[in-house]
C-alpha cells in the first residue's frame, strides 16, 4: 500500500468551517455522507426517543400521583390520631386535678393555674400540630396538581408536547444540515480528494502521497508565462514515485460545471505550481545516483476527475478520470531509486 502523509485540504478547510460555526460531531467524509443519508432517520428517533422518555414519564407520574394520595392519607391520620394522644393524656391530668378533694385555699389555686396550663398546652399543640399537617398538605397538594397538569397535557395533546420536548435536538440537528447544505462544495471536494488518496493506497509502497502540499517562498519566484510573482503554492497531492513527481490536482465537478465558462480552468493552476516546484526542487535537491551525472526529477501535472471530464486534450497536463489514474500512474518507467525518492520525500514531506 502506498505510503500517505497529510490530510487533504478540502477535509481541513470542511472541518474549519464547521467547527468555525459550533460543529464538531464529523471527523471524516463518510460520517457526513453518512449523515446526510440518515437525517430524516435520525430526527425520526429523536421524537421517537422524546416520545418513549414522555410514556415513562406519564406513567411514573400516575404512580406518584397514587402515593401522593396515600401520603396525604397518612398525614391527616396521623394527624388525627397524635392529636387524640395528645388531648387524651391533658384529659387525665385534668381529671386527676379535678378528683382531688379535700385541698386547703392554697391548694385548690394551685390547681387551678394547673389547669389553666394544661387547657392552653392542649390548645397549642392541636394549633401546631394542625398547621405542620396542613403545611404537609399543602406542599404535597401542589406537586400533585403540577403532576395533573403534565398528565393533563400528555393526554390531550401529546405530539406538541414531543415536538416541544425535542425542539432543542431537531433545531441543533437541522442547523447541522443547514451548515452542511450551505457547504457543498467544500463536501464535494472532500469527497473527491478521499477518493483520489483510496485509490492512491491500492499502489505498492514504492509511491508516497503527500496531501495538501504547500511551498511558501520568503523571495517570490517571477513566472514570466503569466507575468507574475509566485509567493506561495497549494497542491491537492503530490505523489512521489521511481518514475518522478505527480503533481495532482482533484476535481470533483458536474457535466456542466465541466462545460461551464465561468469557472476558472485548473490548467493555469497546476502549471504554475509545476513552475514553482521545479525551481524549488532544482535549488533544493541534488540526486547524483546515476554515473554520467545529476538527474532530473520528472515533474508530471495530472488533475483527475471524479465523474465527467472535458473532451479535448492539453498541453503539458493529463486529465484523467479517477477510475483512469492509477493505469496511467503505474504506465511510466522507473528512473529514480528506492533510496532517491526517499531522499525526495525527506525534502519535501
Amino acid at each position: 500500500m502506498a505510503r500517505i502523509y497529510g490530510t487533504i485540504e478540502s477535509l481541513k478547510s470542511l472541518k474549519s468551517e464547521l467547527e468555525g460555526k459550533g460543529i464538531s460531531r464529523f471527523s471524516s467524509v463518510k460520517e457526513i455522507k453518512d449523515f446526510l443519508a440518515n437525517y430524516k432517520s435520525e430526527k425520526q428517533s429523536i421524537l421517537d426517543d422524546t416520545s418513549a422518555q414522555l410514556d415513562a414519564e406519564y406513567f411514573k407520574t400516575c404512580k406518584s400521583i397514587e402515593l401522593k394520595n396515600k401520603k396525604k392519607t397518612e398525614i391527616n391520620n396521623f394527624n388525627e390520631e397524635s392529636i387524640s394522644n395528645k388531648t387524651n393524656e391533658i384529659q387525665r391530668k385534668i381529671d386527676v386535678i379535678k378528683n382531688k378533694k379535700g385541698e386547703n385555699l392554697f391548694k385548690k389555686i394551685v390547681s387551678s393555674i394547673k389547669l389553666y396550663y394544661l387547657k392552653k398546652e392542649s390548645h397549642r399543640f392541636q394549633k401546631k400540630t394542625t398547621e405542620l399537617a396542613n403545611s404537609a398538605l399543602k406542599n404535597i397538594s401542589r406537586s400533585i396538581e403540577k403532576d395533573e397538569v403534565f398528565i393533563k397535557a400528555y393526554e390531550t395533546e401529546k405530539p406538541s408536547l414531543i415536538e416541544k420536548r425535542a425542539k432543542p435536538k431537531t433545531e441543533k440537528l437541522e442547523y447541522t444540515l443547514s451548515v452542511i447544505e450551505n457547504s457543498r462544495n467544500l463536501i464535494s471536494g472532500a469527497i473527491g480528494e478521499n477518493l483520489v488518496v483510496k485509490e492512491i493506497k491500492k499502489l505498492s509502497d514504492d509511491y508516497v502521497l503527500i496531501n495538501d502540499f504547500n511551498l511558501n517562498f520568503s523571495r517570490p519566484i517571477f513566472y514570466k508565462k503569466h507575468n507574475q510573482r509566485i509567493y506561495s503554492i497549494q497542491i491537492d497531492h503530490l505523489l512521489i514515485s521511481k518514475a518522478g513527481i505527480f503533481i495532482i490536482e482533484t476535481k470533483n465537478w458536474s457535466k456542466s460545471s465541466v462545460e461551464s465558462m465561468s469557472l476558472r480552468s485548473p490548467i493555469e493552476q497546476i502549471e504554475r505550481a509545476n513552475f514553482a516546484l521545479y525551481i524549488y526542487i532544482s535549488e533544493n535537491i541534488t540526486l547524483n545516483g546515476h554515473h554520467w551525472g545529476e538527474q532530473q526529477i520528472p515533474i508530471r501535472n495530472l488533475i483527475v476527475m471524479i465523474n465527467n471530464k472535458p473532451k479535448g486534450v492539453f498541453k503539458y497536463v493529463k486529465v484523467k478520470l479517477l477510475n483512469e489514474m492509477n493505469d496511467y500512474i503505474k504506465y511510466f518507467e522507473p528512473v529514480l531509486t528506492e533510496n532517491q525518492v526517499n531522499r525526495i520525500t525527506n525534502i519535501l514531506n
